[in-house]
């Protein structure tokens, strides 16, 4: 018979199966802006109960990724073109600070499996867009970590949510998305320098915003 602690640990595991699922259905443009979140089609579909699929969809709704429409209704955020600029705004600030704190704090082993992420991508002939996507993630929130600044941290992540959306909802998929501007900034924090980090992160978030408004 399987204990109190097993059942729970299979639950935990079906919730993150289902995050995982719902998300890349996100990030892949399965499930586009202002969908409506089917919690038992979704269930179903991936064969999962609807206790860790409902739990999955909260956990979403708190990192921004989807937005209630009422007590029972969640739909996929939308954000507008104003929100996102003045996100990445804000994210040219705080990021610019986080590196120049993380240059020389951040963890050595990290930093090679940040370089073994990005050199997997780079020599990827078809890299999936969800593919860069995670290399993105890990990068930025890594810098934002190892910046010692913890709720600067959670503000990068909360900003960092609103852009991507935005970007992955309305901007055309590119090959190879800011391939250089990540290895520049790896490249400076794997000198130690804080100036050269800062310096390569400004450059990175300023390309990023140029890149999107040229597309729209």
């Amino acid at each position: 018979m399987a204990s109190d602690s097993d059942n729970e640990k299979s639950r935990n595991s079906l919730s993150q199966v289902s995050y995982d699922s719902v998300f890349q259905m996100i990030l892949s443009r399965e499930l586009t802006g202002g969908s409506v979140i089917q919690e038992r089609k979704l269930a179903d579909a991936l064969g999962v109960s609807r206790t860790p699929m409902r739990e999955a969809l909260i956990r979403l709704e708190g990192e921004g990724w989807l937005v209630r429409l009422t007590d029972r209704l969640l739909s996929v955020k939308v954000v507008t073109l104003d929100e996102y600029v003045h996100a990445l705004g804000v994210r040219l600030l705080l990021e610019t600070d986080a590196v120049k704190r993380a240059s020389n704090r951040i963890d050595p082993d990290q930093l090679r499996k940040l370089r073994a992420l990005f050199e997997d991508l780079k020599t990827d002939p078809d890299p999936s867009n969800v593919k860069h996507w995670i290399f993105d993630d890990a990068l930025h929130n890594s810098i934002a970590d190892a910046s010692g600044n913890p709720v600067m941290a959670r503000i990068i992540r909360d900003l960092r949510s609103i852009t991507h959306l935005f970007e992955n909802q309305t901007v055309p998929q590119r090959l190879n998305p800011g391939m250089a501007e990540h290895e520049a900034i790896l490249d400076a924090l794997e000198s130690g320098d804080p100036k050269r980090s800062a310096k390569s992160m400004t450059a990175h978030l300023e390309v990023v915003r140029s890149g999107v408004l040229d597309n729209l």
